[in-house]
């Protein structure tokens, strides 16, 4: 069975969401004949580069050919990239241009760099190049001169959260038994931090766990630590009860779960915290259940101070091959 990422996969521009200027522009040189030699699509994880890198090169070939593709992660030296120079030299059999989708091109070598840079200066009239990047100050500002840029922002939550309510449409259409519970989608939404692949992986990895929906199988389903739990450990630390917050920690290392993985989400619980108390809700991460606004709402300790103490914790523990002590220790010694 495909994946939904796959599945869903957008494969026109009218199926891209957002990224409304860059698509425009696109859209603008494919229609007035416009079309560069040498692209580059700058942003985050899931933002839509290489799908859209995909659909431009389609579109400009009129659905005719494939482009070629180089993962320049794992194909960064200056031998790969003589290679797609001497391929790009020659015209294409099946389709007006040759079009080349390069991933992930930050990782290309000096060396690679240096060809890359010959081939740009004077580019074959009937090649074209599309570098897709998520770590663009990487590139050599020879090369950064050189070529066109578009930045892809960081998708907004409500169009993620549209977005995988569409295809949980699609899904019980071919009779898919699912049920999304109150929340269940928003919190997916807000994991994926802007990135609409790594939401429709999550849902997929969510679907595949249970049909259901619910806060609590997501959170196991994703191997985040249980809500429940943090909401008892803050509570503990908020009465400054030291035998609860010692047994707290003790589970979660007789559950096997990684201390140093714990800690990070209990300081985001905690960020979450502090964005409650200054009105910042629309920033939180946490699923706000009433259980979780009853604890927030009746903490009565220094939240500030208790987010720095953690953020001290994690860079302490980092590297700490026992985490356990310290956490216990940071536990014993008011934290």
């Amino acid at each position: 069975m495909q994946s939904l990422a796959i599945k869903y996969r957008p494969k026109t521009f009218d199926e891209v969401v957002e990224q409304s200027a860059t698509k425009v522009i696109l859209q603008h040189q494919l229609k007035f004949g416009e079309i560069k030699n040498a692209y580059l699509f700058c942003g985050g994880a899931g933002t839509g580069k290489t799908t859209c890198a995909r659909i431009f090169a389609n579109e400009i070939n009129a659905g005719k050919g494939t482009p070629i593709e180089l993962d320049a992660a794992s194909n960064n030296s200056v031998d790969d990239v003589r290679e797609i120079i001497e391929q790009s030299k020659t015209a294409s059999l099946d389709s007006e241009y040759k079009v080349f989708i390069m991933d992930e091109v930050h990782a290309l070598s000096n060396n690679a760099w240096q060809a890359m840079l010959k081939i740009l200066e004077e580019p074959p009239k009937k090649s074209i190049f599309i570098m897709c990047t998520t770590d663009p100050q990487k590139i050599p500002k020879t090369i950064l001169s050189r070529v066109q840029r578009y930045d892809f922002q960081r998708i907004s939550h409500q169009a993620i959260v549209d977005r995988l309510c569409y295809v949980l449409t699609l899904e019980a259409k071919e009779n898919r038994a699912i049920e999304a519970g109150v929340g269940a989608i928003d919190y997916i939404a807000k994991q994926a931090q802007g990135g609409m692949r790594d939401a429709l992986t999550m849902l997929d990895k969510c679907l595949a766990f249970s049909s259901e929906l619910t806060i609590d199988n997501i959170t196991q389903a994703l191997g985040i630590a249980n809500y429940e739990c943090m909401a008892n450990l803050l509570k503990a630390y908020d009465d400054k009860n030291l035998t609860e917050k010692m047994g707290i920690i003790n589970d979660v290392y007789m559950e096997g779960l990684d201390l140093k993985q714990f800690i990070k989400n209990f300081t985001s619980f905690v960020l979450d915290l502090n964005k409650y108390i200054l009105n910042a809700e629309a920033y939180i991460d946490c699923p706000m259940t009433e259980d979780i606004k009853s604890v927030f709402n009746n903490f009565d300790s220094d939240a500030i101070e208790l987010l720095s103490s953690l953020v001290k914790l994690q860079a302490d523990i980092k590297w700490d091959t026992n985490p356990k002590a310290r956490i216990e220790a940071w536990c014993i010694t008011g934290g």
